[in-house]
């Protein structure tokens, strides 16, 4: 079976990007990304791409924009043509915020009937329900809004989610929350339920005040979450009791080796399918660094930082069998592609360096 890469970017000067549209890769039966298209999007920075392989769309959303295009997906050549766009919603009223980012949609996903598509409105400060239609996505039907602390003197407070992951076989899905000054915003990971048409909240935890919590992965036993936080360059470990939705912390450690000072953001994270490994990527150290999952407890041990193979690993992922590992370099403009040892989950650094410019979201079908 042909396998195909989408790679989206940033692509605006306001963010020093060099990137053109969303990148199409076919990958060969010997592991070789070949690119096959390169599509202009309906705004600067498309971002985050959500695909739905029932339809064969990919949903695209603008990062530092306002709008979510809607792309129909060729299964048998790979090649995307656009379908349509829609709003993610309106700017939030709070004065200190930046305009140029916009409502600043940064990460999607779909409910587990495909119905609707969740949005994560990072300047919006507010989690948007777009409903899937058979043109593309209708207007957003629902907010669940993210407030921060108090209230700014009769102005409205707003924290910033970054994420949506829902658990697997699951109707909870955890957001990681920012609580950045612009908006009086609270560090935070909320666990939500998602009912017809509304998400409801049903925990929360908060975390320190400057952490700046970006991603989050759930084990595949739906009962422990791994989240990162950006500025703290922390992995945090929490429980998730499924019958009541509650959220409790239980671990934190770093994401940088220890005695490393200079500066780092963390990026990503993700729990390898096996269950048995844990990955995290760091910005400034540019490395990639491997935990092992306790079976019993879920907690993490360190086992080794590995270079990202370039310059700035904004976002990374696994291949949907957990063989391969692939660092997007924003910085570098590349693609690396790791083997991924089995049994000790170690990644090894193959011959395959793509290019592509400012890359910041991969996704395979």
């Amino acid at each position: 079976m042909t396998r195909f890469a989408y790679v989206g970017c940033r692509t605006s000067a306001w963010r020093g990007a060099r990137g053109k549209g969303i990148t199409v890769f076919r990958i060969t039966d010997a592991g070789e990304w070949q690119q096959i298209q390169c599509i202009p999007s309906v705004q600067d920075n498309p971002s985050w791409l959500t695909l739905d392989v029932k339809r064969d769309r990919l949903y695209v959303l603008h990062g530092d924009g306002d709008r979510v295009a809607v792309f129909h997906r060729d299964p048998q050549t790979g090649l995307l043509s656009l379908q349509s766009d829609q709003t993610t919603g309106p700017r939030h009223a709070n004065p200190d915020l930046d305009p140029a980012r916009r409502n600043n949609p940064v990460a999607a996903a779909l409910t587990p009937d495909g119905q609707t598509l969740l949005i994560a409105n990072h300047e919006g400060g507010n989690i948007a329900a777009l409903p899937v239609t058979d043109a593309g996505l209708g207007a957003p039907v629902h907010f669940s809004a993210v407030e921060g602390q108090g209230n700014d003197g009769g102005i409205a407070t707003l924290s910033r989610p970054h994420e949506i992951v829902f658990a697997p076989h699951s109707d909870r899905f955890a957001v990681p929350i920012q609580g950045r000054k612009a908006g009086n915003g609270i560090d935070m990971i909320r666990l939500y339920r998602w009912l017809p048409s509304q998400a409801f909240q049903t925990s929360e935890v908060r975390l320190p005040a400057g952490s700046w919590p970006r991603h989050v992965d759930f084990h595949p036993n739906g009962i422990w979450l791994y989240g990162i936080s950006e500025l703290s360059s922390t992995v945090t470990v929490f429980d998730v009791d499924r019958e009541f939705g509650a959220l409790s912390l239980k671990q934190t450690l770093s994401a940088l080796p220890e005695g490393y000072a200079e500066r780092s953001d963390a990026s990503e994270v993700e729990v390898h399918p096996s269950g048995r490994f844990v990955y995290a990527a760091n910005r400034g150290h540019d490395s990639i660094v491997l935990f092992r999952v306790d079976p019993h407890d879920g907690t993490l041990t360190p086992v080794e930082w590995v270079p990202c193979g370039g310059k700035t690993p904004r976002f990374t992922t696994l291949s949907p069998d957990g063989s391969q590992f692939i660092s997007a370099n924003e910085d570098s403009d590349t693609l690396q592609v790791f083997d991924v040892d089995s049994e000790t989950g170690r990644l090894s650094p193959t011959a395959v360096l793509v290019e592509t410019a400012s890359p910041t979201c991969i996704c395979f079908a």
